[in-house]
Formats: structure tokens, C-alpha cells, sequence
């Protein structure tokens, strides 16, 4: 598949290069948004050349994602720009069934209103080719709410129900994609499809290890626990190579506390010959993570040495390095593993015969550019404990960018005060607090610089001037964010048996915080979730909202009633429901396009999402100024920009 991937670079670089003077609006082409196409049927093989009049700069990501089957195949595309409309051309490789093209800005997809710029692809005679529809379906439900596209799962059942009708010998690939949207769909329906498979895969002479593969994710989707606990069982003694046996396999290397468990599924799965690059890679990262804190050290080196991942072993020496300097333990060691990290990375630039196929190749420069900047910010950990605060310095330095973390500006500062640079320091960290990229600690740093600088004024008002700036800067970062859509209505109980509806609720500010009790990124913001809801605790205006969705069990409201009221939090909680009984989707967090948690969705009086905020940054300081900011933002008159 790596050789397939570098072609399809090599198809929309090169034609790029060619073609792309050579554009001209003769062809019959269709518009789709701010993206022109000129052919409003293009056929594998074929060259297309594009438009785009959309939001375009040095920073835009512009790929095409190449869609076969169940997968999909980033590729970069290179615009030229002229007359501020951009153009490219790119060579459709003979092998897939349709394409989909993604423009990120400032974090953001431009998505043509969420309805996304997705087309398939067509055969001589102008029809869709085998597995077009499919593959677009499959995208919809699978990929595309990263890229802040929306389909509902009805018009999705119509493209997976038109494929299946058409090729019906398509349906062992996609069988339990459609599945899971028939049952979203038309939930009766759905059980009978799934019923019918599994009468299906039993009424056969022998189920082999694909069947079972197939039975196990039937049940899983039905949400059928007991039938699925069964035929695990089955699997274990008659199917080791089945992906269930596989997956316990791994799950014993990952969850076990006995250490000689954990190398004995290992060597089990070796034995059976499983080829499973992933599987093997994970199970072999936790038994040397495990012999890391032995500190055994020729046993972790002889199983980081059987990884086949060159960046997944440099991964694991981060994580062992940063750990080691934590607890103070093991420097040399640490900075020995930190640096040979670093070393890994530098060898992977550039190759991208070994680029993960989701990874585009400017993707992947990103993401490696991204983790020597968090390995640098290790090894210059490593190197202050030891006392080299200097080399640390230097470090840091180079592993700072514009998108560094807080935490990593703030041992930067840290390390200069250590040294004695009150200049730098003072230079350093009004640049940081005026970015909005400081922890508390940077206050006190400042401080100290500042008193031991030439400075009259009064330090409380000089931090007070960086602070407005600061504010002010957040303030126009938010306004880019700025969304204008309309936000899903919902009608659910609290703890207290009350019914909660978004409707109730226009006029007011609400925030939407979707959460569960097993989300640790979840409870660490909640300290500053508090501060939030007491600060606007006499404030009519606004609403706070826990979401709590995703949670397992039976005693679901109990569990969060016993969280809520153990860590004292004064949170008005909403359960998210169930779509159906045994089912493991939720409606209002589905609803809302949530892939993970914690989300928070900020709906502005006119009932329209203004805000989406995804993840937790480990700075309540930060998240609290910064819903200050969009609470203050959706209560103005003036609407997002278009």
C-alpha cells in the first residue's frame, strides 16, 4: 500500500507542474461551493484541474483525499495563485472511487456549510464506478465529521442501500458500515439486518476466522454483550488468529501487572505468527515500558529493538526519558534515550516510503515537526535536572515554535531565571503572557526579573498592561473561530429528574460541556469549569451545561451523582441518552458531530453555535479567560465574519 500512496503524491505533484498553466473554464465542469471542478464527471485515470475562491494563505492545508473502499488516502495539493483565485490540477489515479477535497484554515475546515466537497467517480459511460457510492457512504459516517462535514445517516443509508442493490457482492465490505447506519436510521430495521447476518454466518458448513471476525462486530454493533462474551469464548480455543483472540492478546500486554503475563501473550502472539504490524508494536511498547521501571535496561532495549516503527520507538523513549527526569531518577540514562529520540526523528525527515498512509506528506512533516519539538522540550528537562542549565537553554530554544504549549514557555523562563538572564527573561515572558501561552508560575518569574532590572514603575500595573494585551489578542484569535451554526435541539433529564431543553433557553449564553466520569482530560478541567460557573453563577444571561454522554453501566446516574457530589462541584448535569436499548451511540453528542471528549459547544442567544472548543490544554487560567471571552463575543451584536 506505501508504494500505491507514493504514486498517488507522484500523480498530484506532477501534474501540478504541467498542467497547471494549462487551465482552462472551456471544459464542462460544476461548481461545488467555493471549489469549481472541470469535470462534472471525472473518471479514474483522467487529469482534473481545479479552482478554489475560498480563504487562501501560506498556512492554508489544502489536501484531496483519495477514497477506496473503507479507506482513505491523503494527498497534498500545491495551488498557484492568481488574481487572488487559486488553481491546481492533480492526475486521479485508476484505482479509486471517489475523491473528497479538504481546505483548513486557523484549525478550521471551510466544509461548503458542512456538506463538505465530496464527489465520486464515474466510468465511459458516465456512470458511478463499482464502489463509489460505498466509499462515499463510508466516509460520511466514518471521516468526515473530522473535517466538519455533516450527512445525515438517512441520505447515507440511501448511497449504502443504492451500492448494495446495484453490487450486492459488495456487501462483505461494507456490511457492517451499513449496519450501523441502517440502525441509526430505522433502529427495527437495523436489528433485522443484523439478525438476518448473523442467521447468516451460523447457517454455514464453517464459520472460519473471517466469520468470526464478522459475527464478533455484528454483536458489537447490536450491542448484544452476552452473545458477544460467547463467541469470544469460542474464538479463544478454536480461532487464535481471529481479531477478538488478537485483540486479548494485546489487551493482557497492555493491562496486565505481571510482568511475565505480559511477555507470555507476547510471545504467544509471535508463535501464531500473526501478522499485525500494530497489534505487535503496542504490545511490544508496554512490555518495555514495564521494563523501564525495573530499570532493566538490556530487557527494554531488546524489545524496543524488535519494534518495527521507527517513530513509534522514539515515542517510547520520550515517554521513558521524560519520566526517568520527573522523578529524578536515572538522568544520564534519561538524556541518553531523550537525545537518541531526537536522533530517530532527524532520520525520518524526508522519508516517506515509511509515512503512515493516513498522514499526507505535508501532514507528516507537521506531525514529526510537532514531536521534536516535544522531545526537545524532554531532552532540556533531562539536561536541567542534571544542572546543565545552560545546554538546556540552548535546548529549549531550538524546540520553542509559535504553537509551543505553556508548559513549555514556562520551563523555558524557568531555565533563564535559573541562569541568572533576567534580560531574556523579561523579554521572554512578557512575549509569552501577551500570547496567551503562560502558565501561572510566569508571573512570578516576570517578578523576579523585573525587580532585578532597572524599573521605577509599579510591577502590578505593568502586568496589568500585558494582561489587556493579552486579552486583547485572545479576543481577536476568538473572532476568527467565530461560527454561525444552527445548533441541534435536545430536550434531556438532569440528576434531579427534571427535563432540560435547549429552546427554553434562547436569549441566554449556554455552554455546553460534554464530559464523562472516565474522561481524565474531562475531571482535570473541572477545577476551572467551577471557577467558571461561579463567576457567572448571578448572571441571567448565561447557562452551564454539563453533557454527560459516553458513560457505560446500568448505575450510570448513580456514578455521577457520587462524582458530583464527592468533588463538591456545583454543575447543572444533563444525561445524554441512548439512541436505543443496547445501543452504545448517544443522540445529543451524535447530534452535536462529537468524536471526542471533553467538547464544549458555545450557543450564543440567537440559538446558533458560535464556538466549538475540543480538548482540554492543562491551563484553567487560559480556559477561564477564554469562555469569559466567548460568553462576552456571543453576547454582542456583531455576527462571525463569512
Amino acid at each position: 500500500m506505501k508504494n500505491f500512496i507514493q504514486l498517488l503524491a507522484f500523480s498530484a505533484m506532477v501534474t501540478f507542474v504541467s498542467c497547471g498553466e494549462d487551465y482552462s473554464e472551456k471544459e464542462e465542469g460544476m461548481e461545488m461551493g467555493k471549489l469549481y471542478i472541470s469535470k462534472s464527471k471525472p473518471q479514474p485515470g483522467e487529469t482534473i484541474n481545479i479552482r478554489y475562491s475560498g480563504e487562501f494563505n501560506q498556512k492554508t492545508e489544502a489536501t484531496v483525499n483519495y477514497l477506496v473502499k473503507t479507506k482513505h488516502y491523503p494527498v497534498d495539493l500545491e495551488f498557484r495563485d492568481s488574481a487572488g483565485t487559486h488553481y491546481a490540477s492533480l492526475n486521479i489515479p485508476d484505482t479509486i472511487q471517489a475523491i473528497a477535497f479538504n481546505f483548513k484554515n486557523n484549525d478550521i475546515f471551510e466544509s461548503n456549510n458542512r456538506k463538505g466537497y465530496v464527489m465520486p467517480l464515474y466510468d465511459e459511460n458516465g456512470e458511478q464506478v463499482k464502489g463509489a457510492l460505498a466509499s462515499r457512504g463510508y466516509y460520511y459516517t466514518n471521516q468526515a465529521d473530522r473535517y466538519n462535514v455533516k450527512v445525515e445517516p438517512d441520505s447515507v443509508l440511501v448511497l449504502m442501500e443504492k451500492e448494495l442493490e446495484k453490487n450486492p457482492e459488495l456487501e462483505k465490505d461494507y456490511e457492517a458500515s451499513y449496519a450501523e447506519v441502517l440502525l441509526k436510521s430505522d433502529r427495527k430495521k437495523g436489528l433485522e439486518y443484523i439478525d438476518k447476518r448473523i442467521a447468516d454466518y451460523f447457517g454455514r458448513d464453517s464459520l472460519e476466522t473471517k466469520g468470526i471476525n464478522s459475527l464478533y462486530r455484528l454483536y458489537e454493533i447490536k450491542g448484544a454483550d452476552k452473545e458477544s462474551d460467547s463467541l469470544k469464548a469460542i474464538a479463544l480455543e478454536k480461532y487464535p488468529k481471529s481479531n477478538v483472540a488478537q485483540m486479548d492478546l494485546v489487551m493482557k500486554a497492555v493491562r496486565s501487572k505481571d510482568l511475565e503475563e505480559k511477555v507470555n501473550s507476547f510471545k504467544k502472539f509471535e508463535e501464531l505468527g500473526i501478522d499485525n504490524e500494530n497489534f505487535r508494536n503496542v504490545m511490544l511498547r508496554y512490555i518495555a515500558m514495564a521494563y523501564a521501571k525495573e530499570q532493566n535496561w538490556e530487557e527494554f532495549q531488546k524489545y524496543v529493538n524488535k519494534i518495527d516503527t521507527e517513530t513509534t520507538k522514539a515515542g517510547l523513549y520520550n515517554s521513558v526519558a521524560w519520566e526517568l527526569a520527573e522523578k529524578g531518577e536515572e538522568l544520564e540514562k534519561a538524556a541518553e534515550l531523550s537525545k537518541e529520540s531526537l536522533e530517530i526523528l532527524r532520520k525520518s525527515e524526508g522519508d516517506y516510503e515509511n509515512k503512515p498512509d493516513y498522514y499526507s506528506r505535508k501532514q507528516y512533516d507537521k506531525s514529526l515537526a510537532f514531536s521534536e519539538s516535544m522531545y526537545g522540550d524532554t531532552y532540556a528537562f533531562t539536561l536541567y535536572k542534571q544542572g546543565k542549565i545552560e545546554e538546556a537553554i540552548a535546548i529549549q530554544e531550538k524546540a520553542l515554535t509559535d504553537e509551543s504549549s505553556s508548559d513549555m514557555t514556562t520551563r523555558y523562563v524557568e531555565y533563564l531565571i535559573e541562569a541568572g538572564d533576567y534580560k531574556k527573561t523579561l523579554d521572554k515572558a512578557e512575549q509569552f503572557i501577551i500570547e496567551n501561552r503562560a502558565e501561572s508560575e510566569m508571573k512570578e518569574y516576570l517578578k523576579k526579573a523585573y525587580s532585578e532590572g532597572d524599573n521605577d514603575d509599579d510591577f502590578d500595573a505593568y502586568y496589568a498592561s500585558l494582561e489587556e494585551k493579552a486579552m486583547e489578542k485572545a479576543r481577536e484569535n476568538l473572532l476568527k473561530e467565530m461560527l454561525d451554526e444552527e445548533a441541534p435541539s435536545f430536550q434531556l433529564t438532569d440528576l434531579q429528574g427534571n427535563e432540560v431543553a435547549l429552546s427554553s433557553m434562547k436569549g441566554k449564553t449556554v455552554i455546553l460541556d460534554f464530559w464523562a466520569t472516565w474522561c481524565g482530560p474531562c475531571k482535570k478541567s473541572f477545577p476551572g469549569m467551577q471557577k467558571a460557573v461561579e463567576k457567572y453563577a448571578s448572571n441571567e444571561n448565561v447557562e452551564f451545561l454539563f453533557v454527560n454522554t459516553w458513560e457505560p453501566g446500568e448505575d450510570r446516574d448513580e456514578k455521577v451523582s457520587d462524582f458530583i457530589e464527592k468533588n463538591d462541584y456545583d454543575f447543572h448535569v444533563i444525561m445524554d441518552e441512548v439512541v436505543a436499548d443496547g445501543s452504545r451511540d448517544f443522540t445529543v453528542v451524535s447530534d452535536y458531530g462529537i468524536n471526542g471528549i471533553p467538547t464544549k459547544i458555545i450557543i450564543g442567544p440567537k440559538g446558533n453555535i458560535n464556538f466549538r472548543k475540543v480538548g482540554y490544554s492543562g491551563n484553567n487560567e487560559k480556559m477561564l479567560k477564554e469562555i469569559g471571552l466567548m460568553i462576552e463575543l456571543t453576547q454582542k451584536d456583531s455576527q462571525p465574519e463569512a
